[in-house]
């Protein structure tokens, strides 16, 4: 990892921060969402999640440089997401793009924050989540907060 990248986020928590204000901006590849950060549910906690306004819920897993890990973790979020991706720091992104079948086998997408804005590398396949009354939480949860 190039130390340009290594360096310009202190943490995941600076890279999540980051990302949540990108996703909030009308330029995002998601368009208008609201955004809720740490959604728990009976598997895990998702990073962030964003709802568009027909309810479509994307669910996204932040990571500086454990790429594999958030694959696993993004592929557990589409028992209620409608998409889910891995957003990483350009570099990592990088070496991520050589394994990028481990994505695709798991419906999984591949995003990248390079030069102020998110870009998509590898869109996530949407498709109905397997368990939607957790959608529906995760919509409502979204509503609640007014994010």
């Amino acid at each position: 990892m190039k130390n340009a990248d290594k360096h310009s986020y202190r943490s995941e928590d600076t890279f999540t921060q980051k990302f949540c204000s990108l996703l909030k901006c009308s330029t995002s590849p998601w368009g208008k969402v609201n955004v809720l950060r740490e959604f728990n549910y009976v598997r895990g906690r998702t990073d962030v999640i964003a709802i568009d306004e027909n309810e479509n819920v994307f669910a996204f897993e932040l990571k500086l440089t454990k790429w594999s890990e958030a694959v696993h973790q993004a592929y557990r979020n589409t028992c209620f997401a409608h998409s889910s991706y891995v957003i990483l720091p350009d570099t990592t992104a990088g070496l991520a793009c050589k394994y990028v079948n481990e994505f695709r086998t798991r419906s999984v997408g591949l995003c990248s924050i390079r030069n102020g804005s998110i870009h998509v590398i590898l869109p996530a396949a949407h498709q109905d989540p397997i368990q939607p009354w957790l959608t529906g939480i995760a919509v409502a949860k979204s509503r609640d907060q007014g994010a």
